[in-house]
């Protein structure tokens, strides 16, 4: 299993190449691609695909918008897999984001260091960290 537990049984994250795997062990009902270039590649019939790119355009507004959707499916009940390409980039920044407006953490550090106890290879570049500080000062 190269995907890791970032909500207990609820919300998984690591890269794409894991995604199918995650739906068939976890139960996962939607799928986040969170690549800047997010396309529904391959099928998983068991589950919705929902592409919430994080853009450098626009990295807080893009970051806010998926974690805002996340936040949603897991308030409906749902179990949700978080990608990127490695699982080390994106997933992990929007996966510090979603711990935020979960309220499972109350700051930037705290949700970084959480995801990086999950997942010891994320990694969040600056400038995805200043966007992250922006939304949640």
């Amino acid at each position: 299993m190269s995907y890791d537990e970032l909500v207990k049984g609820r919300i998984f994250f690591g890269g794409a190449a894991d995604a199918k795997d995650a739906v068939e062990v976890e139960n996962i009902e939607i799928v986040y691609d969170v690549r800047a270039n997010a396309v529904q590649d391959g099928e998983m019939p068991t589950c919705s695909i929902m592409c919430s790119p994080i853009v450098e355009q626009d990295l807080a507004g893009s970051i806010q918008a998926g974690a805002m959707g996340i936040k949603e499916a897991y308030e409906a009940g749902k179990n949700i897999y978080i990608h990127c390409g490695s699982g080390n980039g994106r997933a992990s920044v929007m996966a510090t984001a979603v711990l935020l407006e979960l309220g499972i953490a109350n700051d930037v550090q705290s949700a970084e260091q959480l995801v990086k106890e999950a997942r010891p290879l994320a990694n969040i570049r600056s400038n995805m960290h200043e966007a992250l500080e922006k939304l949640y000062k």
